[in-house]
């Protein structure tokens, strides 16, 4: 009896200890276990990627644009910025498309200072462009010449853009509004939000609306659970390209005639003059800084994407293609440079 007692103490303390060290085990493989990407359900805009579904964004095996759980945006355009937890973006296009841009030539100087976002004029001999964090407006000619002061005031550049006539629309983080000529005397103008005239695109309480003609009603573009700002219009009429602050970039077309194409992260979308696709940057950022970032150039229909850089070392954005289409603008480390596009 006390020979079976003893064994059956010892036979019970081993099965102690190995119930232990398999929960244990069971704990490790858990913690080692690969974590799942969020579903794409739980993304805000769910409404508009279940419309945008023809982008095949549902899977990497079908997808020219793998979905991104996060998007870099600029401060100016979210209050909760820097209290918003936003880990680096994990998801690139899948690019399947082979064009590039060529070797590329610096517009301005570290010695006149740093400068960001640069946008074509109309008869592309120009480039309008700010310092960082959108202050002041400058001008400066693609071909050299002297840099000229048009604003110093602070947070102008952010919304700021060329008109057909050549005038110049600078709109500050309080939404002033005021026109400018290219020598930077005011031009005395309405606001476009509040002008029924204003033929065009805007964005008003987080939604981006377009005016078709004078005297019609502006017509909501954007849809989805998300906060929509851009609007940037394709030369023919036909598009729009407009950004979620969560989600994404998006073409929709302005007659309804289909749901907007997700093309899943990108910003600064800047058309071809043809209207047949967009050139934009893709960043990952750790969500105080850029880590990296790529030109990209997609066909209207999403389903061409070329990755026009490919330099791992420089970070390119803002991008704006020039009004012939053979060119491209872009910032690398506060200089502004043009490329062509082949």
């Amino acid at each position: 009896m006390e020979n079976f007692r003893g064994k059956g103490e010892k036979i019970f303390k081993i099965s102690l200890v190995s119930g232990a060290l398999a929960v244990a085990v069971a704990v490790v493989v858990v913690s080692l276990a690969p974590r799942r990407a969020p579903d794409a359900k739980s993304v805000p805009g769910e409404g508009a990627q279940k419309k945008g579904q023809q982008a095949q964004v549902e899977s990497k095996s079908t997808s020219t644009l793998a979905r991104l759980d996060n998007v870099f945006f600029l401060p100016e355009a979210d209050p909760g910025y820097a209290s918003r937890p936003r880990p680096s973006s994990r998801n690139l296009p899948v690019a399947n498309g082979t064009r590039r841009i060529g070797p590329p030539k610096a517009v301005t100087s570290k010695a006149e200072g740093e400068f960001i976002k640069p946008r074509w004029s109309p008869d592309g001999l120009e480039l309008l462009f700010s310092k960082p964090g959108y202050n002041g407006l400058y001008v400066k000619g693609v071909e050299g010449g002297s840099l000229k002061e048009l604003s110093d005031a602070s947070h102008v550049g952010y919304k700021s853009q060329w008109n057909p006539d050549g005038t110049i629309t600078a709109v500050t983080n309080e939404g002033k509004v005021q026109k400018l000529n290219p020598d930077g005397t005011p031009v005395e103008a309405p606001s476009p939000l509040e002008d029924t005239n204003y033929v065009g695109a805007f964005t008003q309480d987080d939604r981006v609306y377009y005016r078709g003609a004078a005297g019609e009603p502006a017509r909501l573009v954007s849809e989805g659970d998300d906060r929509f700002y851009g609007g940037v219009v394709s030369p023919d009429g036909r598009y729009i390209a407009y950004n979620g602050l969560y989600t994404g970039l998006y073409i929709a077309p302005l007659d309804g005639s289909g749901p907007p194409i997700y093309l899943g992260e990108g910003h600064s979308p800047s058309w071809l003059p043809d209207g047949s696709g967009i050139v934009y940057n893709v960043s990952i950022d750790d969500g105080h800084q850029l880590l990296a970032s790529d030109l990209y150039l997609a066909s209207v229909d999403g389903t061409t994407i070329s990755n026009l850089t490919q330099t791992p070392d420089q970070i390119e954005i803002h991008p704006s293609v020039s009004p012939d289409g053979q060119w491209v603008a872009y910032e690398v480390d506060g200089v502004i440079y043009i490329a062509p596009i082949y």
